[in-house]
């Protein structure tokens, strides 16, 4: 028992001498150090541009001697820039149509800083041009800023159907600052040239002078010249009208068919009736108008009337209308 108690006490001694010994090699943590030194960082922030537009394309779609107003909205933007600038604007030289190889001057393309209903504007060259319209700086809690520009497009007479293609252009400057890429400035630009054609007449009215009964106006015709100013397609004329009413009593008439046409006035009168004779309803008289083009936007042909009065009709005046009318 004692020898129990003695292994004991020599255990305990043991211990505690290790731990002290434990105690004195450990290095004490509140002996540590530390330290620390500042880097101060520059940069410069340059002036800066940025140029993005929104539609990035526009269609355009008409006639000929027609034009599209004014209102075509292009929203052009800086994003991420950092000074005010400038709207600038420009294009390719022509729409173009690969096709039939004919072109829209870029000149018939206007601008203007606010939308109208009018084709009124200041037309884009093939050089940037300062259109004034200052689009703002950016900010930290505004990063994105804009400005609106106004489209519209004017189409020459005489210009063939089809698609016309080209570009816009457009860049915020501030003096010899110019936009940064990336940028998004490139407007695509088409017009869709309809097919149509147009109808003038030199008079509106025909005087077959004095004829009597049982006569007709022989190799004397009166002729009407059609032209189309403007248009782009061949045209056929066509004509109709109405009965001869006798002045003095409208229920007296004689018929439609006593007017003849012809193509050409050295034929007589008889030479083209019946097969000539104007009806009631539209014919085909195969007299074309040619399609006007861009270099002679003006295209015409001539038809010619004739009249006879049948035998019995009343001493007086008579009236009748005549239509004629442009296919294409």
């Amino acid at each position: 028992m004692n020898n129990k108690i003695a292994n004991a006490i020599s255990l305990i001694v043991f211990a505690s001498i290790m731990f002290a010994a434990l105690l004195f090699f450990t290095p004490l943590a509140v002996n540590a150090t530390s330290s620390n030194s500042q880097v101060v960082a520059s940069v410069n922030v340059p002036g800066t541009l940025y140029t993005n537009i929104t539609p990035n394309s526009v269609s355009w779609t008409n006639y000929p001697t027609y034009s599209n107003a004014t209102n075509t909205l292009i929203t052009v933007k800086d994003i991420n820039g950092n000074i005010p600038g400038n709207i600038f604007i420009w294009g390719s030289a022509y729409l173009s149509n690969a096709l039939n190889g004919n072109s829209i001057a870029i000149g018939n393309v206007l601008w203007n800083p606010t939308s109208v209903n009018t084709y009124t504007g200041t037309h884009v060259t093939t050089s940037p041009v300062n259109t004034m319209i200052l689009v703002t700086a950016p900010s930290l809690s505004s990063p994105s800023t804009s400005n609106n520009i106004y489209l519209g497009v004017s189409i020459p007479a005489g210009t063939p159907s089809g698609v016309y293609t080209g570009s816009i252009y457009f860049d915020i400057e501030n003096g010899t600052i110019v936009s940064s890429q990336p940028s998004s400035n490139t407007l695509s630009v088409s017009v869709n040239v309809l097919s149509t054609c147009f109808i003038s007449l030199n008079a509106t009215a025909i005087n077959f002078g004095t004829i009597p009964t049982g006569q007709n106006t022989g190799y004397s015709w009166n002729g009407i010249l059609d032209t189309d100013n403007g248009g782009n397609a061949q045209a056929t004329i066509y004509v109709y009208g109405s009965n001869w009413i006798y002045s003095p009593n409208p229920s007296i008439s004689f018929y439609v068919s006593n007017t003849v046409w012809s193509a050409s006035n050295t034929l007589s009168y008889s030479q083209n009736f019946p097969t000539n004779s104007l009806a009631l309803t539209p014919t085909s008289t195969g007299i074309t108008v040619p399609a006007p083009t861009q270099a002679n936007p003006s295209q015409s042909a001539k038809i010619y009337f004739g009249l006879g009065v049948p035998g019995g009709a009343p001493v007086g005046a008579y009236t009748q209308n005549i239509i004629i009318a442009d296919q294409c």
